[in-house]
Formats: structure tokens, sequence, C-alpha cells
């Protein structure tokens, strides 16, 4: 008799993992390769989440079904049900901000992937960047990037993810890394 297996759609891991796989990675890679190993596996992890996600705003169907009643969710309710959607799942609660025309940003005082013990040089939510831009990637159907600007492993009171289209994010990160702050630099935006 054949038996019929089903495989759950998430799966609930210890916080810890999320630090020992980048302690793994960075021993094994180095701290570069280790970012962007983090931030590619994020984003798969985004793009599954996207049919659980609109499941939880009654958004369901073909992928372009899902797209079209998500794009009817007045935005209140949607960066509510964003925020509800990982703080339920022990993320963290995140607040949303419209800060520069096609650009916008995830706050999070609490997010878990930031480890607040250490103090990391940079920004270091790795996984979380490429989570948040395959997701939105899949909910909006364009490309998305996101750019972590403040980060509690670096001694922020929050994390702070900025997030748009590629060549805004780009823009804005060749600004900052010349020395400007965020707010500077989302001024010079075009």
């Amino acid at each position: 008799m054949a038996s019929i297996q089903t495989r759950p759609s998430e799966l609930a891991l210890p916080v810890r993992t999320l630090k020992a796989l980048r302690d793994a990675l960075a021993a094994e890679v180095g701290e570069d390769g280790a970012a962007r190993a983090l931030r590619i596996a994020g984003a798969a992890a985004g793009e599954a989440m996207f049919r659980t996600f609109a499941s939880t705003l009654d958004a369901n169907g073909e992928e372009n079904e899902i797209r079209a009643a998500l794009s009817t969710v007045p935005e209140d309710r949607f960066w509510g049900a964003v925020s509800a959607f990982f703080a339920s799942r022990g993320w963290g609660r995140l607040s949303f901000m419209a800060v520069h025309e096609g650009v916008g940003a995830l706050e999070a005082p609490d997010w878990i992937e930031a480890n607040s013990e250490s103090v990391s040089a940079r920004p270091a939510c790795f996984f979380t960047t490429g989570l948040l831009a395959g997701l939105l990637g899949r909910i909006t159907g364009d490309e998305i990037a996101v750019l972590e600007v403040e980060c509690r492993s670096r001694g922020d009171a929050r994390c702070r993810f900025l997030f748009g289209a590629p060549a805004a994010l780009e823009a804005l990160y060749a600004n900052i890394a010349t020395g400007h702050d965020v707010d500077a630099s989302l001024a010079a935006l075009a």
C-alpha cells in the first residue's frame, strides 16, 4: 500500500539557526561570500512565502489572480498584514513608511536576524534583505531590491530596510557608500 506524504509549507527552526548559518558560511567562504549566499537563500525563501502570505489576505488562485487581489487591498491593511505575517512567525514587527517616490522603508525595533549582542561594522540582516526582495518581488511581479541601512547588529536602535526598483537602490547605495547619510542620499534620487 502506497503512503501519501505531504510536506508542510513552513518549518520552524530555533532562532540561533540564522546565526549558526551566518557563522558557518563566513568561516567557509568569508564574510562577503556569506552575505551573498544568505541573500540568495533569503530571496528563494521570500518567493516561496508568496502564497502563504497572500492567503492571509484571502488572495488565492493563479499568481496573476493573487497579484490582482493584493493590489486592491488598502495600503494600511496590506502593510499591517505584512507586519502580522512576520510577527506571527517570530521574525519581529515591521512598520512601513514611504520615504521617497518609488522607495519604501520597513523598520523593525525587534528583528530577529539582528544580533544586538555582537557589533558588526555593517548591517548584517543578509537573509532578510533577500527574503523581503523575494517576497515583495513576487507580490508586485517586478524585481525589487532591498538595502538595509540600519541594523541592531551594528548597534542601531532598529533594523531599517529600504526597498524599491533596483536602479533606485543602486543609486542610493552608491551615494551612501561615498559617505552621504541616508536622508541626503534619498533626497538626491531623481
